[in-house]
C-alpha cells in the first residue's frame, strides 16, 4: 500500500514539474517579447509599461524554474516521506506567497499586472489556468504525502 501512495505522489509532483516548466518557458517568451518590444518601438507605439515591470515577469520565470527543478531534484532522488512532505509544504507555502505577492498585493507604485495585453492573446488563460494548477496539484502532493506519513506510521 505504501508504494501505491509514493506513486501517486511522485506521479502529482512530476505533473507539477511540468507545469512549472511550461509556465517558465511561457514566461521567457513573453518576456523577450516585451523586451523586443521596449527596444524597437512599432510605429505609433508608445508601451505602457517599462524595464522594471518586465523584470517581475523575469521574477516570476525564475520562481517557477525554481520551484519545477527543486521537485525534479525531489522526485529523481531517493528520500524520506517526511522529507518530500516538508519539503513540498515548503514549496506550496514559496508559491502561494508569491502569487499573492506577484497578482493580488497591488500598490498604485508597482506594476501593471498584465503589460501589453496584445502581445501574448493568451496571457490571460495561462495565468488562469497554470497558477491554480500549481497550487492545486501542490496541495495534492502535499495530501498524498500525509497519507503516506501515516502509512509509515503504522
Amino acid at each position: 500500500m505504501e508504494n501505491k501512495k509514493l506513486n501517486s505522489l511522485k506521479n502529482a509532483m512530476r505533473i507539477n514539474v511540468v507545469l512549472y516548466f511550461v509556465y517558465g518557458l511561457i514566461f521567457l517568451i513573453e518576456t523577450f517579447d516585451f523586451l523586443e518590444m521596449l527596444h524597437t518601438k512599432p510605429a505609433d507605439f508608445h508601451p505602457t509599461y517599462d524595464l522594471v515591470n518586465v523584470i517581475y515577469y523575469q521574477m516570476e520565470m525564475i520562481i517557477c524554474f525554481l520551484c519545477g527543478f527543486s521537485i525534479l531534484f525531489l522526485v529523481s532522488i531517493r528520500q524520506s516521506v517526511k522529507t518530500i512532505f516538508f519539503i513540498n509544504m515548503a514549496l506550496l507555502i514559496f508559491r502561494a506567497a508569491t502569487v499573492y505577492y506577484l497578482y493580488f498585493y497591488k500598490t498604485v507604485e508597482r506594476w501593471v499586472p498584465y503589460i501589453y495585453k496584445e502581445a501574448s492573446p493568451f496571457s490571460a488563460l495561462f495565468r488562469g489556468t497554470f497558477v491554480p494548477a500549481q497550487l492545486i496539484l501542490s496541495l495534492v502532493a502535499v495530501w498524498y504525502s500525509v497519507k503516506a506519513l501515516r502509512k509509515v506510521r503504522e
